[in-house]
């Protein structure tokens, strides 16, 4: 038995990949830690409600 299934697993993982590079990119740009998280978790968000829309 599966946790997941494969397009559940493959939205979830481009999901968490675009939401690492968004906090990379604002740690690079010498944002402060808080701030990054916020907008990897809003990447995060906004990744999964993209691809479920058009996957599905």
């Amino acid at each position: 038995m599966y946790l997941l299934t494969m397009r559940a697993a493959v939205v979830f993982g481009l999901a968490a990949c675009a939401a690492a590079l968004a906090v990379a990119l604002v740690l690079k740009e010498g944002k402060a830690w808080p701030t990054a998280i916020l907008v990897g978790a809003g990447a995060f968000v906004g990744t999964v409600t993209f691809l479920d829309g058009v996957i599905s």
